[in-house]
């Protein structure tokens, strides 16, 4: 009679802890910077706030260097407001990162960003007009022979 009971208890237990460990237990935190280039509040049933950070340098991936950008999900509107209105400028944000993503928290961008996870920012850290110093650089393309810089 044990067993019947005792089994299932630990089948629900089992799933209980999967299901924290892989959803709710946040798997890191820290804070990112760079310049905002995106937000916007999008999904079918469930709306989030999905956002762009392009931060400083590049990265490789598949043969090809990439801009190196953060891509994130905001849970709070008012979080989400006050990025609205820092976009286009140099921001530091604090963010959380889950090991999987539940469709109500936003989007998954596992395959755009560094690394695999869901990422919530939870607040804006700090934002200042986007001056040249905190910029991300670029390389110019080098002008080709017979061109000329007026063109």
């Amino acid at each position: 009679m044990k067993k019947i009971i005792l089994l299932p208890l630990g089948l629900l237990l089992a799933l209980s802890a999967y299901v924290y460990w892989h959803y709710y237990n946040v798997y890191s935190d820290g804070s990112r910077d760079g310049v905002l280039v995106k937000i916007s509040r999008k999904g079918n049933l469930f709306k989030t706030y999905e956002a762009e950070l392009l931060q400083p340098g590049f990265r490789s991936g598949e043969g090809s260097i990439k801009a190196n950008t953060f891509k994130f999900s905001v849970a709070d509107p008012d979080v989400a407001q006050q990025l609205e209105a820092a976009s286009g400028q140099a921001i530091k944000v604090h963010y959380v990162q889950y090991r999987r993503s539940l469709p109500w928290r936003g989007d998954d961008y596992d395959a755009d960003n560094a690394e695999p996870g869901q990422y919530i920012v939870t607040r804006l850290i700090s934002a200042a007009p986007a001056t040249g110093a905190n910029l991300p650089s670029v390389p110019l393309m080098p002008a080709l022979p017979g061109a000329s810089a007026t063109q």
